[in-house]
């Protein structure tokens, strides 16, 4: 019986969406009948064909590739599918098969119609596209963020959107089966093969992700989802590719860790499943990977748990299925443990030919082929391959990548960044313009997303296995920079990945400079156990491009984190203590913006030998990591201890800031050709200056009480635009041991100045007091103002800035009016022995 186009487009459509009791019956029964009857047609070796899904080289299905004659006697992809009755293909970067979404298309449809001669079946073309670290459809198919990302969300209305618009994407360029999702419960941190392909340690929230995922797959994308690795590869030291890992887990444990995910899926009815070439002894005892076992695959999977779709091995190229039989032997103990697709057999004719020697030799019954060949004739039904292997090439624009998918897959990521620790009250960083160094694995991605916020970012690629030189150039340039940002990728990782440890080695170095350092593990979030003297760490759980975007996003405070870790994270110390446990992940409010501003005495940067030192100056106030910085007693030029350079300018150039400069009187009487040595106060700022001023104010020296020349007016105001609010910085050096009503008029003429700006204004006032913050004289001042010091929610340091006084006293200040809130402020050590010690203040405002 021949069905028309209709009758099988609607048998399809039935067998896709469910099993209702009104239509199941009669869907299932026509199903079964052309099964039947394709079955009856079909010679052994186009049955035998079908059990095989293999890959083929070249872009397109006419490429004559050496590589195909090697390894099957035949030049081009379309012989080889021709040649051996091939039932699927699989999909890879390495065999050229996935250059872009058109070209995978028109390859889907030649090896169709390859498949497809002389009354063939249609092809089951498939992939690995699990996203996030594993994928081989790249840009400009959506990227969305891997099964680790998505545990972090906690969200499976995340997973099943994931799934659903990857799924469409693919069946828009003829991939009808996805090997994904990862159903393996990760509880082993130094699993080398599965980590962040897993959702999550916590067999419940795996089990709930991954039902969402194969809903999204089959139900909203209508493709067939796989999940894998069956009986569960998530606690294991070895990699499967390269060794056979054995699973200690005892029957129970089995059933308590690795089972429920597998259950979630056929419950969600899964249409596939892979195997694992792991040996799990308390399954069975022979010593068989799962991939060979009959007690597992028959006993467990099918009776057990009732599967009774495909089974699907993993690659039979990988170690952990290889070592104990030959290579003309797994494929017949695949089968005779109720395997039903044999996936890339190392030697694919030997493969092929020996189930067929089996089957004519009586080893194998052709009952037994005809059992798994139904099952994959069933799938390719159900999944409309059979009646429309075809697909519109012209149509893949409008379903790859479209700016809606791209959305979602960020949304997705926006969630998943996790804040491990924040200790040095770093995040969320301020709006400010600031170099930063971008180092580590593939930092490039991440850079360009500073860059979009106003960061000068410089990138030093030092990958997964950094030399030494590598190192010390990012180092050294780590000098020249306000922040670093290092990613690690498996850096816990010094068997495999990084076999000499150096990722760790450049993390650390970075470290030990003292300077701002941001740790961001974007694979595997244990790496981050391994630095213990990074204050500052993150988790993505990927390097994708919507992962690195969300990661900018939390750094500047645009999107608060809400990731919380799917894993627990050991320490490196003791495997059995948690450094972070599950669910853990820190937050902080975007509802407001970060702005740090310090007070800094420029003798500080003379020292106890009252010898300036512009290098010196430069990196005490880089340290301080401010975005504004009030300077006080500044001498622009400093004679022959400088050369008569312009000190301030140069001072700005070295931190790549932007200046202003009030002068308050000249020291030093005008001589010809000489630039005097001009006394005053200035401001450093990230942010452009948008204005600046000098504004009147009573002067006295400190040294004489009749200065000539008169003072100038030295008190600078300098506006800055920080998110739309207008913030006014004034710096002021007040000389309080002065006669007492010089001290009351000072503080006079400083309030009426600060009264001039609108209410809705931002006002910081830094400066050189030379005073007690209970001096009568500032209580007009506390009127309007708040001492950073005294309102801070956590202070450090200090309380002294002048201990080179007996007795030592606060005098110097970072005060600050309404709409500002303190969050931390600071006195940090002395680096050099001086006669000052800055103030720094960590301030937010509502934009």
């Amino acid at each position: 019986m021949e069905f028309t186009r209709r009758q099988t487009l609607g048998l399809a459509a039935a067998a896709v969406a469910g099993t209702t009791v009104a239509t199941a019956g009669p869907a299932q029964a026509e199903t079964s009948r052309w099964v039947r009857q394709t079955l009856e047609r079909m010679s052994l070796e186009q049955k035998v064909g079908q059990l095989f899904v293999s890959y083929v080289y070249g872009p397109t299905a006419d490429t004559a590739d050496q590589r195909n004659t090697n390894l099957y006697g035949v030049p081009t992809p379309a012989e080889v599918v021709r040649k051996y009755h091939l039932g699927g293909v699989i999909y890879f970067a390495w065999t050229d098969s996935v250059k872009d979404p058109q070209q995978i298309a028109r390859l889907s449809n030649a090896l169709q119609a390859a498949a497809l001669e002389n009354q063939g079946i249609a092809l089951q073309i498939s992939t690995d596209q699990e996203y996030g670290v594993v994928f081989r459809v790249g840009p400009p198919a959506t990227q969305f963020p891997g099964a680790m990302a998505l545990g972090a969300t906690r969200s499976a209305t995340m997973a099943r959107t994931a799934g659903g618009i990857g799924g469409r994407e693919l069946k828009a360029v003829g991939v009808s089966t996805d090997f994904a999702p990862v159903a393996d419960v990760n509880v082993n941190p130094l699993n080398p093969v599965i980590g962040v392909r897993s959702f999550s340690s916590d067999p419940q929230l795996v089990a709930e992700l991954t039902a969402a995922q194969v809903k999204g797959y089959q139900r909203d994308g209508r493709i067939v989802s796989t999940a894998k690795h069956f009986p569960g590869h998530g606690d294991t030291a070895t990699d499967s590719h390269t060794g056979i890992p054995v699973i200690s887990h005892t029957r129970e444990q089995w059933n308590t860790i690795d089972r429920p995910p597998f259950e979630a899926a056929i419950r969600a009815g899964i249409d596939s499943i892979m195997t694992a070439h792991i040996v799990v002894p308390a399954l069975d005892p022979s010593g068989d990977p799962a991939t060979l076992s009959r007690p597992i695959l028959t006993g467990i999977l099918r009776e057990q748990l009732g599967f009774d779709g495909v089974v699907v091995t993993d690659s039979l190229g990988m170690k952990g299925v290889r070592d104990k039989y030959g290579d003309a032997e797994i494929p017949l103990r695949a089968l005779e443990a109720g395997v039903d697709q044999l996936l890339m057999p190392v030697d694919f004719d030997l493969a092929y030919n020996s189930v067929l020697a089996a089957v004519r030799g009586g080893r194998i019954s052709e009952q037994r082929i005809d059992e798994s060949v139904a099952r994959i004739l069933t799938l390719k039904l159900k999944t409309g391959v059979v009646d429309r292997p075809y697909v519109d090439v012209a149509r893949v624009p409008q379903v790859v990548g479209t700016a809606a998918n791209h959305a979602a897959a960020q949304n997705i990521a926006d969630h998943s960044t996790t804040l491990l620790s924040n200790e040095a009250g770093m995040l969320p960083l301020s709006p400010a313009p600031r170099k930063i160094l971008v180092a580590g694995y593939t930092p490039a991605v991440l850079a360009a997303s500073l860059n979009k916020r106003g960061a000068t970012a410089t990138v030093k690629d030092t990958g997964a296995t950094p030399t030494d030189a590598k190192i010390d150039d990012a180092v050294a340039a780590s000098a020249q920079a306000d922040l670093t940002i290092v990613l690690t990728m498996k850096a816990w990782d010094t068997l495999v990945t990084d076999k000499l440890g150096k990722q760790q080695k450049l993390v650390n170095a970075l470290l030990a400079t003292g300077r701002p350092v941001i740790v961001v593990a974007v694979r595997d979030p244990y790496d981050v156990a391994y630095f213990p003297a990074a204050r500052t760490t993150l988790a993505t759980y990927g390097y994708a491009a919507v992962s690195m975007e969300a990661l900018a996003k939390v750094l500047y405070g645009e999107l608060a984190p809400t990731g919380k870790l799917p894993v627990a994270i050991p320490t490196k110390a003791d495997p059995t203590q948690d450094l972070y446990a599950f669910g853990h992940g820190l937050t902080f409010s975007v509802k407001e913006t970060r702005l740090t501003v310090a007070s800094y005495n420029i003798h500080t940067g003379a020292g106890t030998d009252n010898v300036f030192d512009l290098d010196r100056t430069a990196q005490a106030i880089k340290a301080l990591d401010a975005d504004v910085v009030g300077l006080q007693e500044v001498d622009v030029h400093w004679a022959a201890r400088s050369e008569w350079r312009d000190t301030l300018a140069e001072l700005a150039s070295k931190l790549g800031l932007h200046a202003g400069f009030a002068p308050i009187y000249d020291l030093d009487p005008l001589v010809a050709g000489q630039p005097r040595r001009q006394y005053g106060v200035a401001v450093l700022s990230r942010f452009p200056l948008v204005r600046t001023e000098n504004h009147p104010i009573t002067r006295l020296s400190t040294q004489d009480p009749n200065p000539v020349p008169a003072p100038a007016p030295g008190f600078l105001e300098a506006e800055l635009d920080v998110r739309g609010r207008r913030v006014h910085v004034y710096v002021t050096h007040l000389d309080y041991r002065a006669d007492p009503s010089v001290r009351a008029a000072q503080v006079d003429d400083t309030v009426k100045i600060l009264a001039r700006d609108r209410r809705k204004d931002l006002q910081i006032l830094v400066g050189d007091f030379n005073a007690e913050p209970e001096a009568p004289e500032l209580a007009k001042l506390w009127r309007r103002l708040d001492d950073s010091w005294q309102v801070a929610a956590a202070t450090t340091g200090g309380p002294s800035t002048y201990p080179a006084a007996d007795p030592v006293k606060r005098i110097d200040y970072v005060t600050v009016g309404a709409g500002f809130r303190v969050q931390h402020a600071a006195v940090p050590p002395e680096n050099a022995a001086s006669d000052h010690r800055p103030v720094v203040a960590d301030l937010y405002f509502r934009p």
